[in-house]
């Protein structure tokens, strides 16, 4: 289904994977070497040959290119949610194993925030899909600046988004996520007649180099619900 923009923002860039390695260099300097050489060597036949070997190899080297760039396009769509562009579930599971491996090796920690939007439902029953699909897209948008260079936003499914804080203590992740709240609650989305007001639920969950993911989505997840329940019936 084809997105209509929301009327009061534009969706920034995607999230990407790193670029595909350069060729060797050594390949352009080695058939200068070769022809510099048979410049000295009136045989037809070796020319002939070495351009014969030259052109194969050439055409070797171009194919492995294309096939890398095949490669790193595949899996950035692979770990790239197509709604929203953030990481997906599979990108947010292979960050965490390096972002766990990381905080053994050096003795720290951090928070994973499980934020979940609130009425997303009646959005949906009221205005239809394409309205959710745009506060899905409008809240992606508002994730994405959200955090510091070292932070981690991604889209798991639905309406659930997780946003890790490596070296975060709780305290400092509470602080943070009110604030992200209270700005995404600030400004409603524009949907074409409509004003969609905008908010979500946070629970997050400390981790350090000893826990397992799983159980630490487990324990934001109801976290998360908790702070829902906490809400009045129907903002939620």
């Amino acid at each position: 289904m084809t997105l209509a923009r929301p009327a009061n923002d534009i969706l920034t860039a995607s999230w990407t994977q790193p670029a595909p390695h350069a060729a060797a260099p050594g390949f352009a300097s080695l058939v200068l070497r070769l022809r510099l050489s048979l410049r000295r060597d009136p045989d037809p036949r070796k020319h002939e040959l070495v351009e014969q070997i030259l052109t194969a190899a050439a055409e070797s080297e171009q194919q492995l290119l294309d096939l890398s760039r095949r490669v790193a396009e595949l899996e950035a769509v692979s770990t790239t949610d197509e709604l929203t562009g953030l990481p997906n579930r599979r990108a947010f599971e292979q960050y965490m194993q390096l972002e766990l491996a990381r905080a053994r090796r050096e003795n720290r920690g951090g928070t994973l925030a499980f934020i979940d939007v609130d009425r997303f439902k009646a959005i949906n029953d009221r205005l239809g899909h394409a309205a959710g699909d745009a506060v899905l897209c409008q809240l992606a948008m508002r994730l994405r600046p959200a955090g510091r260079a070292t932070d981690f936003v991604a889209r798991l499914h639905g309406d659930e988004f997780v946003l890790v804080l490596p070296g975060a203590a709780p305290e400092q992740a509470e602080h943070r996520l009110s604030d992200l709240a209270a700005r995404i609650e600030r400004r409603p989305l524009r949907f074409g007649d409509h004003l969609i007001p905008l908010a979500v639920s946070c629970g997050w969950a400390a981790y350090d180099g000893d826990s397992e993911l799983q159980a630490l989505l487990r324990a934001s997840d109801r976290a998360m619900y908790a702070s829902k329940q906490t809400k009045r019936p129907g903002n939620a």
